[in-house]
Parts: structure tokens; sequence; C-alpha cells
């Protein structure tokens, strides 16, 4: 579509080009690997709106595990508290880039920030409860894929989702059960072919499927996520003239 409107012979197209390339590449690398972050946020937002959470029971919040697409003026929490901790880790990895989870190169992102956010997930299961433990696992198999690829990884990886959608089966968690369920294919299809292409594949989609089914329940974060995927998707066109690959982050 842009392509069309825009082609790269245009005046308008090369306003823009000069336009965006003066955004710091540091900080367009750093807000790429945000998205999972922002998973977790998301997540965070619903169990609070969802269950009975010990450290919320003052805030005598009006609890509900059924409904859909939710768009109230307390999403608006959410959102804030997404791009308040974006501006705080933007800042934190700006003063602190020799800290490994806070390096800007985009392929230290297999071993550093997403075993952060991991690492960020396991302790927020002493805030938001043992809901958690199924994210925390997820984030753990995403972990283990960007970090290897090599049968055993794969193998593990497939156990993990297993245990994640057990466990939130046992929960009655319906985002993490179904995500881990659609998800399980992905993984399947890595362990009979071998091929670079397909763990991509599971790379990619892990998130992308948290993304669809939690924004089931926070639309307003389907539209946080949808201007992500524009805004990165006009970045790299009219940056680079090529297509976005999506949720890949350790493509360069």
């Amino acid at each position: 579509m842009f392509k069309r409107i825009f082609p790269s012979t245009s005046s308008t197209y090369k306003h823009i080009h000069n336009l965006l390339h003066r955004i710091d590449t540091d900080i367009i690398d750093r807000l790429e690997l945000f998205f999972p972050m922002w998973i977790m946020f998301a997540f965070q937002h619903y169990l609070v709106k969802s269950y009975d959470i010990a450290i919320y029971r003052a805030m005598e919040i009006d609890l509900n595990r059924y409904y859909l697409f939710s768009m109230i003026p307390e999403d608006w929490i959410g959102v804030v508290n997404i791009v308040l901790h974006s501006i705080l880790f933007l800042w934190l990895m700006n003063r602190f880039e020799s800290f490994g989870p806070f390096r800007t190169v985009k392929r230290d992102f297999q071993t550093n920030f997403l075993l952060f956010l991991s690492i960020y997930a396991f302790i927020d299961v002493l805030i938001f409860g043992k809901m958690m433990i199924g994210l925390f696992l997820l984030f753990i198999v995403l972990y283990i894929l960007y970090r290897s690829d090599s049968l055993r990884s794969k193998i593990v990886s497939t156990i993990i989702t297993i245990i994640a959608l057990i466990f939130s089966i046992y929960q009655e968690e319906p985002v993490l059960s179904t995500s881990a369920i659609v998800y399980l294919p992905f993984l399947i299809v890595t362990l009979i072919f071998k091929s670079k292409e397909y763990l991509g594949y599971a790379q990619k989609y892990l998130p992308f499927i948290l993304f669809i089914f939690l924004s089931t329940k926070e639309l307003w974060f389907g539209f946080m996520g949808l201007g992500y995927f524009i805004f990165f998707y006009c970045y790299y066109y009219f940056t680079t003239n090529k297509g976005y690959n999506w949720l890949k982050f350790d493509s360069n």
C-alpha cells in the first residue's frame, strides 16, 4: 500500500526518508525489542481486572473473567504503564549501555534482553501470583529459540510449552492456554523440518499469537500493537525501501 501511495521516486518519499533518518537508530532498535515487554504489562493489566490478586484487594476492583474487547476508562492505566516503562527503559538503556540486557546490538537480544524479561516475569509471580507462571514459561521458550537452533532446544521448548498449556488449563486461564495450543504446531513443524525458515516462524509467531489473544481481552492493546506494526513497517520502508521483517528481533 505504501509503495503505491509513496513510490520511492516521489518527493514525499524523500522528505519522509530524511525525516526518519534523523531518529537515532539505537532508539529504533530498542523500541523494536520492547514488544514482548508490552505484552507482559498488558497481561498484568488483564490479570488485575480478572483475578483476585492479594495486593490489589484494597482497590475493590469489580472482577470479571469473561469480558471481551475491553475499552473502558481504566484501561488508560495500562496504556500509561506501557508508555512510562518504555520511556524508563529507553533512559536506562542510554544511561547504562554497557549493561548486557541494555546493549543496542540486536543480536544481544537472544541472550540478554529476552532473558532479562523472563527473569522480570518470574519476579512478577511474587506480585501477580501464579497466573504469571504461564507467561514466564512462554518467555523462556522464546529465549531458548533465540539462544539456540539445536534439536535439544526445540524439544525443550516444546516440553515447556506443553507445561505452560497444562498449567494454564488447570488455572482456567484462557489467554495463555489458547495461545499455547495454537502455538504448539509451529514447534512441532520445527522439530520435523530442520529449517531455519521454520525456526524463524516459531520465533515470530509466539509473541504474535500472544498479542492476538491478549487483544481479544484488551482491545486497547490491540490498537497499540497495530500502531507498533504500522510504525515499523513505515520506518523500514522509508529508510531502507525494504519490507519489515516483523517481530524478528535478531535481524539486522
